[in-house]
């Protein structure tokens, strides 16, 4: 009796020395490939006496003394930055910030030590656990920000060494058209649909789709010629005479509120540090096809103007002013309690509207709106009725270029 209880004090004291080692090393120790068994029970002894035998771990490679080493090196040397980016002046508003380390990291401590000052809005994404992106959504021009992370190893060793970093972003584009001028000629460009149109046979849905291989080839072409894109809230300002405008600006506005608008033109927009604007049905928010809440959010956060385009698409021109009025007042309540400031810019679904439309969008506490009708000639008194170009799928990128250059 006292051998067989001896016999498993053994097995069990084994058995928590084992579990001990896997919990200090977070079972890094433990490569699946490298152990061959673990055995334990019964042995028959030579005078037929049945003994337990204590736990044996047989590892294939190495020896048991190489994990111990691993362990003791893992536990001693603590985990440090080997790069960060960006640490330079004159950094894009949509760079990444970007960190390797040295051994592999625990995610959530490393994003909850995370900070950046001034304080942006942002994503992380993982290449791995040695590699960490912080993508902010927008940041500062001219603005010197810092950054410090922290944070410990998978094996639980805090982060050590230099562990903070600075970097200056890019300067605003100067202003070069004084502001307050009874009129201004802007190309507004009209976009629906970035996408390649899955249905061959629908020749609207042709229409309203720009691939976005040719939505990336008219914004190089925009940077390239030196065009700089502004919202129609910045219009409005400048023709209020409060702010100026950079050069050879250009208005993209975008109708409906649809996904692709969030998940292929926004990654274009911000790869060129362009700026647009987005009209929402509010009623579609949500739907398969559509942008969510969170969505809106962070494409206004990335510097993007979120207007109203009515809470489910009516022709305004036929509906009592009762209804025209809770379109305009429920749109614009839902954007703004989504985003938590004012929206101000609003788009007449398929440019029907009439006079009393036009007139209940500005009680509606809008500062101008948008129409379906040709031009590009505008002024603070026609803010109600401000017209746009078409971008049609298919358009060449030659045609594109010569549109733009005529309405600027």
């Amino acid at each position: 009796m006292i051998e067989r209880a001896l016999g498993h004090a053994g097995q069990v004291a084994a058995s928590a020395l084992v579990a001990a080692l896997l919990i200090a090393t977070g079972f890094a120790g433990l490569d699946r490939p490298r152990i061959s068994s673990v055995s334990a029970g019964a042995q028959t002894q030579p005078d037929g006496r049945q003994t337990t035998s204590t736990p044996v771990v047989r590892w294939s490679s190495p020896a048991p003394i190489a994990l111990a080493d691993d362990v003791a090196h893992a536990v001693r040397v603590a985990p440090h930055l080997d790069a960060v980016e960006p640490k330079t002046a004159e950094v894009p508003i949509h760079e990444a910030v970007g960190m390797s380390f040295s051994q592999r990291m625990n995610r959530q401590s490393v994003e909850a030590s995370f900070l950046i000052l001034p304080a942006v809005e942002g994503r992380f994404v993982w290449s791995d656990d040695y590699k960490l992106r912080f993508e902010p959504f927008r940041l500062a021009y001219a603005t010197s920000y810092q950054v410090e992370v922290g944070g410990r190893s998978a094996v639980g060793a805090q982060l050590s060494g230099s562990r903070w970093w600075s970097f200056t972003t890019v300067g605003r584009p100067p202003d070069a058209l004084a502001p307050g001028p009874t009129s201004i000629n802007v190309p507004i460009l009209t976009y629906h649909y970035i996408r390649v149109n899955p249905d061959r046979y629908d020749r609207m849905g042709f229409a309203l789709s720009v691939t976005p291989s040719d939505f990336a080839a008219q914004m190089d072409w925009l940077a390239q010629n030196g065009y700089h894109t502004i919202t129609t809230e910045d219009l409005y300002t400048y023709l209020n005479g409060y702010a100026g405008l950079p050069s050879k600006p250009v208005i993209l506005t975008f109708d409906d509120g649809y996904a692709d608008f969030y998940t292929t033109a926004l990654p274009i927009l911000r790869s060129h540090d362009f700026v647009a604007v987005s009209y929402v049905v509010t009623g579609f928010v949500g739907l398969p096809g559509y942008m969510t809440s969170a969505q809106i959010r962070e494409a206004d956060r990335s510097g993007m103007e979120i207007g109203s385009h009515t809470v489910n698409h009516p022709n305004l021109a036929n509906m009592s002013a009762a209804a025209v009025w809770s379109q305009l007042t429920q749109s614009k309540l839902f954007l703004e309690l989504v985003l938590g400031h004012p929206v101000l810019s609003f788009c007449y679904p398929s440019g029907k509207y009439t006079s009393a439309v036009a007139a209940a969008v500005a009680a509606a506490g809008f500062h101008d709106a948008t129409t379906t009708r040709y031009g590009y000639s505008y002024t603070l008194a026609n803010r109600y009725v401000w017209s746009r170009l078409r971008v049609s799928g298919g358009e060449p990128l030659d045609q594109f270029a010569a549109a733009v250059r005529g309405a600027s």
